[in-house]
């Protein structure tokens, strides 16, 4: 059975890291070390994905000055990739993360403007998307996508008999119209989620998650919510027999190197769990899991297997029930 899954990565970055004991605004600092390589949400979940050993395709935006360093840097790590060439620049992504000690590191992200679409440019894309879509059965939407672009264009295919994975808030009521398996939010994002569809963010209340979540599964048809929340447990919501079901999982204690892309490693692990048709439990270990392990190495590719798999273990009996 295909188990490939098509990585929508709309709007990727070529990302710029540095690692300081600390930074003061107003001062001149000279930059110990630079490290640089292909990002953006998509591209961080496809490498991901691939270590973990799913089969993917990954669709993206490529333009000018830093479009071919990603185009190789992907094509390296031998991703299959269908891009699409722009004329707008790809944008740069600068990551500050500053470290006093062990136990307070802060990062700062310095993010440029999306590209711009043309006309023309969409056009090529939805070409390119109808050449592979038949023959994928999963589809997994990460993150924001360029100016321009035409999200209705995505919703005019046929999702039927696909998987939908989401890990984005903006500009997704479409999509979300369709039958969603997996919307995955941060806090900040499931929050905004509320306030678009006038759910009242009562955070405060202790039946805040319960009503909630039911709500909007109420109203949208999503299989299941999960929202991630930093080091807070990691909560999904889901209808079995017409009854709502949460599960929650406390993150394990890491020793922190670089955060970013770690909602992405989670999708990553999702997806591939789904993909070894795991039950909800076991997707949830392995992917909080994967995003654990990712924020111990600098860059998401980094993270280690073993490691990943000592977590898992670890988790395994942690995962709760919390449904009243």
């Amino acid at each position: 059975m295909n188990q490939e899954t098509l990585v929508l990565g709309l709007n990727p970055a070529w990302q710029r890291l540095f690692l300081l004991d600390e930074l003061n605004l107003g001062e001149v600092r000279r930059m110990p070390r630079a490290v640089e390589f292909a990002s953006g949400k998509g591209i961080n979940c496809a490498r991901v994905l691939q270590l973990l050993g799913g089969k993917l395709i990954l669709a993206h935006f490529l333009g000018a000055d830093y479009g071919d360093k990603i185009f190789d840097a992907v094509a390296d790590s031998e991703i299959r990739q269908v891009p699409v060439w722009i004329a707008s620049p790809t944008r740069i992504c600068t990551t500050i993360v500053t470290n006093k000690d062990i136990q307070n590191k802060e990062t700062t992200e310095l993010i440029e403007p999306s590209p711009e679409l043309t006309a023309q440019e969409m056009e090529d894309f939805k070409q390119s998307l109808q050449e592979i879509w038949d023959g994928v059965p999963r589809i997994a939407l990460c993150g924001s996508s360029p100016k321009s672009f035409d999200m209705n264009a995505l919703t005019q295919f046929d999702f039927t008999g696909k998987r939908l994975f989401i890990d984005a808030v903006k500009d997704i009521d479409g999509l979300l119209e369709k039958e969603v398996e997996v919307l995955k939010l941060n806090m900040e994002e499931y929050c905004e989620l509320l306030q678009r569809l006038s759910i009242p963010l009562v955070t405060s209340s202790p039946q805040f998650w319960k009503i909630s979540a039911m709500a909007v599964l109420e109203r949208l048809p999503i299989k299941h919510i999960v929202v991630t929340d930093e080091e807070n447990p990691v909560r999904v919501f889901f209808v079995l027999e017409g009854k709502l079901q949460i599960l929650q999982l406390q993150p394990p204690t890491v020793e922190v190197v670089n955060c970013i892309g770690a909602g992405d490693s989670f999708l990553a692990g999702w997806i591939y769990a789904d993909s070894l048709g795991l039950s909800v439990e076991e997707r949830l270990v392995k992917a909080t899991a994967v995003g654990s392990a990712r924020c111990e190495v600098e860059q998401p590719w980094e993270l280690s297997l073993a490691r990943v798999g000592a977590m898992e273990k670890e988790l395994a009996d942690m995962v709760e029930n919390i449904t009243e």
